[in-house]
């Protein structure tokens, strides 16, 4: 049996690979195209742009076979020819699904690739399956094998390719379409060769072979090119056409909106040329300035400015046409006389790269800066009256403790001397007056003090377990006649000395044990002194004095460390400034802590709070050698 042998037409391959390029390149700017497109005008763009690269991609295909001259005669069965014009359609309608995509993950390039790939070579094979001719065609298995292959591994590349090219969001190139429309181009060409390399035809009987090339249905395969080549620019046309109404209609939303925003914008609005001219202002620009847009048009703005804004206005307009952004405060005349303060955000408008104009956004913040004006001044004026105030009571305070100590003196001198009993009951009740209010007048003093900010704190080494136990004392007697039992504990973590204000810290703990003495009837406190954390040499201590007393309602307690705030019961039965809670949190806070109370009624009272503190050192002791 004698095998057929064809020659190929220079000229008709160059056209096949030039249509297998145009396909591919007309894929990806439909593919570009529909990255703008929504919904029905996606669906129908996609649709038309499949149909004409897959008919471009057909076109290809079988200008290759006329480049392939046997020396017999061929017809074509008209199934498969129309079977195999729809192949490339569906294959370029799949990698236009994937590629339109807002998200491609790889599998599914990995399934467009593949459905394209056996589409382009479906239809070579399914095109060879059309000929009609007196031979045997058969096929070289490995080669079948590689031009599936190659059709699915350059479908794959040239989707990736574009999906690459769009996660960049750089802006368009045909350069770098083309580079993609040469890989999938590749793809068209290199399954259509391999298919004819595996190709072999094998005569059946006795042929004649004839040395020039045969008419084989030329007028059929013409008329079959023609149509699809003018369904190709048809459908271009068309997709052209509908690109240019898309983008006027996206032109005329786009000019809509900025209208829109332009004119409705409740602050002023203004657009400059590059040389200063004002050109256009919104109806806002009237109310603000009072004057018609008439009176300005056209005029430097900077001559309704005085010479120091018009300055800095000048100054920012040179930085805006440099394309950076400013915003800047100035002063303006109202027609009616009036200053108009505005902050101005001055942006330059940038078309193809290049700034085209420069608008300005200026909002009226005039009674804005009236009302700073006014609280800064309230704020002078009530820091000085707190000043005032403090220096008052700070002098006041020290002139009434002075005849004070005197009659604390006197009365302590007093009870030497030979007295009858009521009288040195009433000597008694003189000294205990004093005493409280000198307690009082020396609270108003610390407070004033805290006040001012001149509190300061005095860092000396001391023993945490020597403070507890003076402060302590102090209410031994009242705590026995009370019948209140009284523990106390350190944790065995703490130095025996830290570095800290002692007498503040005795301070705090004067008022917070006092106050759990004056409120306990019955039962006894507890004081706990722990480590609650230490880095290096740095200590935070926390002391817990907790009582079996009256408890306080849970509404008062955010109100407890407020100045001079008492509950009605607690100021009516046992008396007091208020000041206590209120200088402890102040100290505490002094020294570093923070200070919480957690009470119920009926349940008692216990205060929790931290200080920093300092590990002593004694660096002046004596090493052995």
């Amino acid at each position: 049996m004698e095998y057929l042998h064809g020659t190929y037409s220079l000229p008709l391959v160059l056209l096949s690979v030039s249509i297998a390029f145009f396909s591919s390149y007309c894929a990806l700017y439909v593919n570009e195209r529909l990255l703008t497109m929504k919904g029905r005008s996606r669906a129908v763009g996609m649709g038309l742009g499949a149909v004409a690269a897959g008919l471009g991609i057909w076109s290809m295909h079988f200008v290759g076979m006329l480049a392939y001259r046997l020396p017999v005669e061929v017809h074509y069965d008209t199934t498969y020819l129309i079977l195999s014009m729809l192949l490339p359609v569906a294959g370029v309608w799949a990698a236009l699904w994937v590629m339109a995509r807002s998200a491609v993950s790889g599998l599914q390039s990995l399934a467009g690739g593949l459905f394209t790939g056996l589409a382009i070579a479906g239809m070579h094979y399914t095109g060879m399956a059309a000929l009609r001719l007196p031979a045997v065609l058969s096929y070289e298995p490995y080669l079948v094998a590689l031009s599936f292959l190659l059709a699915f591994a350059l479908s794959f590349a040239a989707i990736r390719l574009s999906l690459l090219h769009r996660r960049k969001r750089s802006p368009s190139s045909p350069w770098r379409k083309a580079g993609a429309a040469v890989v999938f181009g590749t793809a068209i060409v290199g399954v259509h060769n391999l298919g004819m390399l595996a190709a072999q035809f094998k005569a059946q009987g006795q042929v004649d072979v004839v040395h020039r090339a045969v008419r084989i249905d030329e007028m059929l395969l013409a008329s079959w090119l023609g149509a699809a080549a003018l369904l190709i620019v048809a459908i271009v046309a068309v997709s052209q056409h509908m690109d240019g109404r898309f983008a006027l209609r996206v032109a005329h939303l786009n000019k809509q909106r900025y209208d829109s925003i332009f004119e409705h914008n409740p602050d002023m609005v203004c657009m400059f040329d590059l040389n200063g001219r004002l050109l256009r202002t919104n109806p806002a620009a009237e109310r603000v300035t009072g004057y018609e847009s008439g009176a300005y048009l056209g005029r430097p703005f900077t001559q309704f400015l005085s010479r120091r804004d018009s300055l800095k206005i000048r100054s920012c307009f040179a930085r805006a046409l440099q394309g950076t952004p400013q915003t800047v405060e100035c002063t303006i005349r109202h027609r009616s006389g009036q200053e108009i303060i505005l902050s101005t955000t001055i942006v330059p408008m940038i078309a193809d790269g290049k700034i085209a104009d420069i608008y300005t956004i200026s909002k009226d913040i005039t009674e804005q800066k009236r009302t700073e004006k006014q609280l800064l001044q309230a704020k002078l004026e009530a820091e000085r009256v707190a000043r005032i105030k403090s220096e008052f009571l700070a002098f006041m305070s020290h002139e009434i403790r002075n005849p004070l100590n005197g009659v604390i003196g006197m009365s302590e001198l007093l009870q030497e001397t030979a007295l009858s009993a009521e009288q040195r009951e009433y000597v008694k009740i003189i000294a205990k007056s004093g005493m409280g209010l000198l307690t009082v007048i020396q609270n108003i003093l610390d407070f004033t003090k805290m006040e001012s900010g001149k509190m300061t704190l005095n860092q000396a080494p001391f023993s945490l377990q020597v403070t507890l136990e003076e402060t302590l004392q102090l209410f031994l007697r009242q705590c026995q006649q009370q019948e209140l039992d009284v523990r106390w504990q350190l944790d065995q973590a703490l130095p025996a000395l830290v570095v800290g204000d002692e007498g503040r810290l005795k301070q705090v703990l004067l008022n917070l044990i006092g106050n759990a003495v004056k409120f306990t009837e019955k039962g006894g406190i507890d004081i706990h002194i722990r480590q609650k954390k230490r880095e290096g040499d740095r200590l935070q201590l926390e002391f817990t004095v907790r009582d079996t007393g009256i408890g306080i309602a849970e509404t008062n307690l955010p109100h407890l460390f407020q100045p001079f705030y008492q509950t009605e019961n607690t100021a009516r039965k046992h008396g007091g400034t208020g000041l206590g809670l209120a200088i402890s949190r102040r100290l505490v806070e002094l020294m570093g802590g923070t200070i919480a109370v957690e009470s119920k009624i009926g349940e008692g009272t216990k205060v929790i709070f931290t200080i920093q503190a300092r590990v002593y050192e004694d660096r002046t002791a004596v090493v052995p050698l």
